[in-house]
């Protein structure tokens, strides 16, 4: 009887261990913030509808799980997170690989008289497989406004760099300066 139970019972402990999927890793980031900074527009102020991008490289393929923003939404009542394919100029090139909401409530970055700054995650539902290579990833609040914490004025992400649009006189992706502050987490293939 117990001959026949223990490979019973040895299955049933292996095949948990067997199903278990690789943790995501960080791919890209760049956490640095500048010093002092009270942080930029994101959504409606004033007249413009301020969006912001960043471009980074995936070093392998697998599927983007989730990036880290530090934004704090005051009115806005969503956050859209979209990761998209690049054009050979490195400009965002509209065709959209995922996307996710969030509400915007749950966005409630801060940042210390220190300089150190929170961030939140965009987890995002459906991660698409993608291979490795050159992607960026688009932030925009909907129906109000956010506060972006910026990276310092450099370039202080090697793989890619950061662009603004503003909705009256920036109307395309506009080269922003500077790297947005992030993380990029992807699960390996």
């Amino acid at each position: 009887m117990h001959e026949k139970l223990l490979p019973l019972l040895l299955a049933g402990i292996a095949a948990p261990a067997m199903t278990q999927t690789i943790p995501p890793q960080i791919a890209a980031e760049q956490v640095m913030s500048e010093p002092n900074n009270s942080g930029y527009a994101l959504g409606q102020h004033g007249n413009g509808n301020f969006k912001f991008a960043q471009t980074f490289q995936l070093p392998r393929a697998g599927a983007v799980t989730h990036i880290m923003l530090p934004i704090y939404c005051s009115t806005a009542q969503t956050v859209r997170v979209t990761v998209q394919a690049t054009l050979r100029t490195g400009l965002p090139s509209g065709i959209v690989l995922a996307t996710q909401d969030v509400p915007g409530y749950a966005m409630n970055s801060w940042m210390a008289g220190n300089g150190m700054m929170s961030m939140r995650m965009v987890e995002f539902e459906q991660p698409r497989p993608l291979q490795a290579g050159n992607y960026a990833f688009t932030v925009e609040a909907i129906g109000g406004e956010c506060t972006f914490l910026p990276g310092p004025a450099s370039d202080t992400y090697a793989g890619g760099q950061a662009f603004i649009i503003n909705g009256i006189s920036l109307l395309s992706w506009y080269a922003w300066g500077r790297d947005l502050a992030f993380q990029v987490f992807e699960r390996p293939r």
